[in-house]
């Protein structure tokens, strides 16, 4: 049980650890174990690492473009601009996040290659020897020539062998001692076996070269690879013995002159090799840095989602402001209150009859008692049609084709009383008939 030193010591040690306490200090601290934010509901609009000046422009911007004319439309276009920050920094981690496959993808590249020609070089340059049990010494067939064509497929072979010629040429000007290990490894940058120079004329003049700078210099080295050749190798033969094949070089200066010749020979062709092959890789990485500029996994898929559904909604934020907008500007529609107002007719007047049912009108006037007048309903007007006998005449009208229709008809047609005068002079109302023919 701890005592009340330790539960004392326990409290004051708590009051040092507690956390940030400021606001700033704590929206930091909310984001330590952010990984992508991708899938969080409540993810904050401006990260650590971006300045919420831009956000705020971005919005003034957009409310500046769109000109909202209520709350609402704010509110949509400054989700609207809010919603392309969110894409804006979607595109900023997909670059990120494939920047890094293609960097990654390159190192791993440069590294194989690197690999392979340190690989080579060390093999190149290493003394198989003696097998003397069967399954001793190296895993690897010795062939120079083979090692020399692999470290010539790639930059960083090619400048592997640049290098070690940049190396014995720099020893032969400063003429300084070779030793064994110097002229093997001059014959073995040329991809062939120093025991060839029996047989080889080029390798026959190099060792005669170096029997010119110094007597036996180059028939004791022979010699000594010859007691390490392995007696496997066809090319070996205990009865072979040394031999001039080719003219030897005048004198020492010759002798320096035909090395160093031959190293700025092979310093020059590889260096023609590394522009070709510059250009051939060239295209070799940038065909690897597209193939992996995409990436099928799940944090890219994740991404992909998250860029769809934001962009759906940033679409629909903006045909709802669209939408809104037309609705406003669409006009109202009239509001009907009561039932739709009939045709207003226009009351006859005495401009508007002939002479004859004016002189009509006027007699039925004087003849009816003022009595009758006041207590009657006004009389409708009514039109004179003298009978001239021509109601069938020739014309155009509804009793035939090519009639045309007499007054009384277009009085019974426009329901309006028919009035002929009588014998006595007077004009009476005359009723239609029930068969619809002129009476």
């Amino acid at each position: 049980m701890a005592t009340e030193a330790q539960i004392q010591a326990n409290r004051a040690n708590a009051l040092k650890s507690t956390g940030p306490r400021t606001a700033v200090g704590r929206a930091r601290a909310r984001l330590n174990a952010l990984k992508h934010g991708v899938r969080a509901q409540d993810a904050p609009a401006v990260l650590p690492q971006e300045d919420p000046a831009e956000l705020e422009a971005r919005i003034r911007e957009w409310v500046d473009d769109h000109q909202p004319a209520n709350a609402i439309e704010r509110e949509l276009v400054t989700r609207a601009a809010r919603i392309s920050w969110a894409l804006d920094r979607a595109e900023r981690h997909e670059a990120a996040l494939l920047s890094r496959r293609v960097r990654m993808a390159m190192g791993r590249r440069k590294a194989r290659l690197t690999a392979r020609a340190c690989d080579l070089g060390r093999k190149l340059l290493a003394l198989a020897g003696k097998r003397l049990l069967p399954g001793s010494g190296p895993d690897w067939q010795d062939d120079p020539s083979a090692f020399v064509a692999g470290l010539e497929e790639s930059t960083e072979g090619a400048r592997w062998l640049l290098d070690r010629w940049t190396e014995l040429r720099l020893l032969i000007d400063s003429n300084q001692m070779w030793t064994y290990l110097d002229q093997y490894k001059f014959v073995r940058l040329l991809g062939k076996q120093p025991f060839d120079a029996i047989d080889d004329p080029e390798l026959n003049g190099i060792f005669l070269a170096w029997e010119a700078v110094e007597s036996g210099w180059g028939v004791r080295f022979w010699e000594k690879v010859k007691e390490s050749t392995p007696y496997e190798d066809p090319a070996f033969s205990a009865w072979r013995i040394w031999r001039e094949i080719v003219a030897r070089p005048a004198d020492a200066g010759a002798a320096v002159a035909l090395l160093r010749s031959i190293a700025d020979r092979e310093a020059a062709r590889l260096e023609e090799l590394l522009a070709d092959l510059d250009a051939i890789e060239g295209d070799d990485a940038r065909e690897l840095a597209e193939r992996a500029s995409f990436s099928a996994g799940d944090a890219c898929e994740r991404l992909r989602r998250f860029q769809t559904a934001r962009t759906r909604e940033l679409i629909k934020a903006v045909e709802t402001l669209g939408r809104l907008r037309k609705e406003s500007a669409r006009p109202e529609p009239r509001t009907r209150t009561g039932p739709a107002a009939e045709p207003m007719q226009t009351a006859p007047n005495e401009a508007n009859l002939d002479p004859v049912q004016v002189s009509m009108n006027e007699d039925l006037a004087a003849e009816t008692p003022a009595r009758e007048r006041t207590q009657s309903a006004p009389a409708p007007a009514l039109r004179v049609v003298a009978p001239t006998g021509d109601e069938g005449a020739k014309g155009t009208g509804p009793r035939g084709r090519g009639m045309r229709p007499s007054g009384l008809e277009d009085q019974r047609a426009a329901g309006e009383a028919v009035v002929r005068p009588a014998c006595d002079g007077r004009s009476r109302p005359c009723r239609r008939r029930s068969t619809g023919s002129p009476g």
